[in-house]
């Protein structure tokens, strides 16, 4: 290849890297799709934004084919960085499809890796994503511990995108904790940094955290519009996966305004998106709000297989609490 094709190369890769960043990943696989077949599935770089894009569209099946790529690819030329990077992509994969201990394993050596490296913004997201699988397992308090960890390896690199997710999940791990006071503070730091990284996708994933902690504290009215923004965003750049979500807590306004029906109907349509997109842990979410839901309704007999497919899904994930928490509301 000349010098002026390696140059092309270069940028092509570059504007990609951008919307990816921008959470764009539809644009990028578009992007990736013109490519001739050698160069898409013949460097390391095509193979590490093949497999973040599709993750993030919660596209297992050709996620995980383009992490293995990815992985292959790096070790053939030696290119540590890279398989570091892969393999992080490859414990994000098997956690969004509710493979927990394979998603332990994972991040676990890409930990170790990133230490031994110094690559301080993949050591962030690894401390990141043990935070995540600690909080799912029912242990808000280590999951805070790997989260305050990740953040300053986030904030030694930089990397804003990174502390917006990081502040997420804090918010999450403090609501789950029962302090929402001091979870909305965290959701609000999460939109801010979300902003000014102009990641669309982030910011609606934020603002769908900031919504629910809102809903809880009462006011369904701010939250409500605050969620429709969400789902406008989310269908802008095409990022369907992040719509269950999205109606799980709109059900809860609907439910805070007593209209069950609408909360009925807004759940099971989330988890039929949800079980095509394989996103294990948010609908265990689902199907226990729908049980909640159904309950409230007076439909028994809907409301036990809710919560029993709820509770085989926490079963799945291993998060023990939040199905011994369910099984106990009984």
């Amino acid at each position: 290849m000349t010098g002026p094709q390696l140059a092309d190369e270069s940028a092509l890769f570059r504007d990609l890297e951008r919307l990816a960043t921008a959470g764009r990943h539809r644009d990028v696989l578009d992007g990736l799709a013109r490519l001739p077949a050698i160069v898409r599935e013949g460097r390391t770089r095509s193979a590490l934004l093949a497999a973040e894009a599709h993750g993030r569209l919660g596209e297992h099946d050709a996620a995980v084919r383009w992490a293995d790529l990815a992985i292959t690819l790096a070790r053939a030329r030696g290119e540590a960085h890279a398989e570091l990077r892969a393999r992080n992509y490859q414990g994000l994969i098997a956690l969004r499809h509710g493979d927990v201990a394979d998603a332990e394993r994972h991040f676990a050596a890409a930990l170790d890796m990133a230490r031994a490296l110094g690559d301080h913004t993949t050591e962030a997201r690894c401390l990141n994503n043990l935070g995540i699988l600690a909080n799912i397992r029912g242990d808000p308090e280590a999951a805070l511990a790997s989260y305050r960890l990740a953040l300053v390896a986030y904030q030694h690199a930089g990397h804003v995108r990174g502390m917006a997710e990081t502040y997420h999940n804090i918010g999450i791990s403090l609501r789950d904790q029962g302090n929402p006071r001091a979870a909305l503070g965290a959701a609000e730091e999460a939109v801010r940094l979300a902003t000014q990284a102009s990641d669309e996708q982030l910011v609606a994933l934020a603002a769908t955290g900031r919504a629910e902690l809102h809903v809880a504290l009462g006011d369904a009215a701010f939250a409500a519009a605050e969620l429709k923004r969400a789902a406008e965003r989310y269908t802008r750049i095409g990022f369907r996966a992040g719509l269950p979500e999205v109606w799980r807590v709109q059900a809860a306004v609907a439910r805070a305004r007593g209209d069950t029906a609408a909360a009925v109907s807004l759940l099971t349509t989330a988890a039929d998106l949800a079980r095509e997109y394989g996103s294990t842990d948010t609908l265990a979410d689902i199907e226990r709000d729908l049980s909640v839901t159904l309950m409230a309704a007076g439909d028994t007999a809907r409301a036990r297989a809710a919560s029993d497919r709820a509770v085989e899904l926490y079963k799945r994930i291993g998060a023990v609490r939040s199905m011994e928490r369910l099984i106990s509301s009984q």
